[in-house]
C-alpha cells in the first residue's frame, strides 16, 4: 500500500495543514509534511528485525522476532509522536504541533490498513491485544502490481476533495485573509 498511503496521507495533510494555517495565521511554516512522512513509519516493522539482526541486536515481542504488524498500534504511535516532537523542537517546531502531525500521519496509516486488511492488528496495544479491522476492500495489487485500483480510486477522490476544499477556502479568503495564502 505504498502508493495508497501517499495519496491518503497527502489528502489528510492538505486538510489538517489548511486548518492549522487558518488557526495560526501568521505562522511562517506549515508542518503538515510531517503527516506524509509519518504515514510510512508503521511499516518500518517489515525491515526492523533484519536491520537490528545485522548489527547484532535481537528484539523479541511476545516471544517472537519483530514481524509486520508489531508497530501497528497506539502504543508505538504515541512513542513515535513524542520522539518526533523532541527531535523537531530544536528546529523550531512547537512540541504540540509536531506531536499532533506525527500522530495524525501514523494514525492515518493505521486507519487505512484497518480499512483494507481483514486480518487486523492489535491497534490498542498495550491496552488490548484484540485485533481490529474493517476490511472494506479486498486488497490485491491489481494496478500495475503496485496498488489496488479500488483503494487508489477512493484515495484519489479524497485527495481531489481535499484540493477542492483548499481551493474554495483560498478563493473565499478563509486562508490567509482575503488574498489567499501568498498574498
Amino acid at each position: 500500500m505504498l502508493l495508497e498511503h501517499l495519496v491518503y496521507s497527502t489528502a489528510i495533510a492538505i486538510v489538517l495543514g489548511m486548518l492549522y494555517y487558518i488557526r495560526y495565521v501568521g505562522e511562517e511554516r506549515n508542518h503538515a509534511w510531517i503527516i506524509v512522512a509519518s504515514a510510512y513509519l508503521p511499516d518500518l516493522d517489515i525491515v526492523a528485525d533484519d536491520l537490528l539482526q545485522s548489527i547484532g541486536i535481537t528484539v523479541m515481542i511476545h516471544g517472537s522476532p519483530i514481524t509486520h504488524g508489531n508497530f501497528h498500534n497506539v502504543g508505538v504511535m504515541l512513542a513515535y509522536a513524542v520522539f518526533v516532537a523532541l527531535l523537531l523542537h530544536p528546529a523550531g517546531v512547537r512540541l504540540v504541533d509536531s506531536f499532533f502531525f506525527a500522530a495524525a500521519g501514523f494514525g492515518a496509516h493505521l486507519f487505512e490498513d484497518a480499512l483494507v486488511y481483514k486480518r487486523g492488528y492489535a491497534l490498542f496495544w498495550p491496552l488490548s491485544t484484540q485485533r481490529y479491522s474493517i476490511g472494506a476492500f479486498e486488497y490485491t495489487r491489481d494496478w500495475y502490481g503496485v496498488a489496488n485500483t479500488e483503494v487508489l480510486i477512493v484515495g484519489v477522490i479524497a485527495l481531489l476533495g481535499a484540493l477542492l476544499l483548499w481551493w474554495v477556502c483560498e478563493k473565499k479568503g478563509w486562508i490567509g485573509g482575503g488574498g489567499g495564502i501568498s498574498g
